[in-house]
């Protein structure tokens, strides 16, 4: 009896009653088309909570079950990221910050910061099931350095923009920035007037109505040494939210707290987001990163991760930044 109650301890596959699958499937409308089918996502279901739990032992944040919670790993990247992103910077990177330069800001600035306090950072989004995170990342670099770099109200611009006309750019974050607005002496359209539908179709950007939002260029910053990261920290300080790469992998169920274990491999990088701040709980010194997956992903659309950590808990390079335009500011 002993043996076996030891065994019950260490499986928490064995916690997952059917009334508490049938609680979930309750709360997020599921509903299956055959016993087998129902069968097979009952299983995953199991499978999932024993995923959860081992995160849960070896990780500073939290995990349970949530609206994928009866998908597979693949199906839930293809829920979640579609074709996943590309990394534009890795053959080209640009810093603007040398080892002096980044000291300096650090000493000026400090180490936290929190974009959303001071008003640089739009409502969270929610991409759907389509693959755009990329364009949600770089609408958040271009909304957030109007407001800091550019002295503009907070406006939210158009993802679809990027999606029907950036079409070169399909995948990346920095490309958008530096290939499509830059070069082109493009204004962002506002969100309002060419509205998010996920799916591709035409350029309609001549009907839209141009945002503050214009970019000079991109700065891509890759990760330190020994897995500094101070050198990011002071380019967020600097420009203002910017690209985060991650790998989606290590989002699946997460609830809150700080990511500290993901469990990956640097093969998984495949999500585009916005690192928005950065901060210290309990000694960890962590990044502020916002999502695209809607307010109920996390805490409450954001998710946290160890600062100065090895990928892929950070894609390499650490972040992409846009540089407003200062010609764009009129007097």
């Amino acid at each position: 009896m002993v043996r076996t109650l030891s065994l019950i301890a260490l499986c928490p596959a064995a916690l997952a009653t059917r009334d508490e699958f049938e609680s979930w499937k309750q709360l997020y409308n599921r509903v299956y088309e055959s016993e087998v089918e129902e069968a097979k996502r009952f299983s995953i279901f199991m499978a999932k909570l024993e995923y959860y739990a081992a995160r849960n032992a070896n990780d500073t944040a939290t995990y349970g079950p949530d609206e994928f919670a009866d998908r597979t790993a693949e199906e839930f990247r293809a829920a979640r990221v579609g074709d996943g992103v590309k990394d534009d910077c890795l053959q080209s990177v640009r810093s603007t910050l040398s080892s002096s330069d980044v000291s300096a800001v650090l000493a000026e600035k400090g180490d936290s910061i929190d974009y959303r306090q001071k008003g640089a950072v739009t409502s969270v989004k929610n991409q759907g099931q389509y693959g755009t995170c990329w364009s949600f990342g770089s609408t958040g670099i271009m909304e957030g350095m109007s407001v800091i770099q550019g002295g503009n109200p907070l406006e939210s611009i158009s993802e679809q923009e990027l999606i029907d006309c950036a079409t070169s750019c399909y995948g990346y974050v920095g490309c958008t920035i530096s290939t499509y607005y830059a070069p082109n002496h493009y204004h962002a359209i506002t969100e309002e007037t060419y509205p998010y539908r996920g799916a591709g179709g035409s350029c309609r950007r001549s009907s839209g109505t141009e945002s503050k939002s214009k970019a000079k260029d991109v700065v891509c910053e890759r990760n330190g040494a020994n897995n500094n990261q101070d050198n990011v920290l002071a380019q967020l300080l600097k420009y203002g939210p910017g690209g985060f790469l991650v790998g989606s992998g290590c989002l699946d169920g997460y609830r809150g707290g700080v990511i500290s274990n993901c469990g990956r491999t640097a093969g998984d990088i495949d999500h585009a987001t916005l690192v928005v701040g950065a901060g210290e709980e309990n000694g960890t010194p962590y990044w502020i990163v916002k999502n695209s997956w809607g307010e109920s992903f996390g805490e409450q659309g954001y998710f946290r991760v160890a600062r100065n950590t090895n990928p892929p808990q950070l894609g390499n390079p650490g972040g992409i930044f846009g540089v407003y335009d200062a010609s764009a500011v009129t007097v």
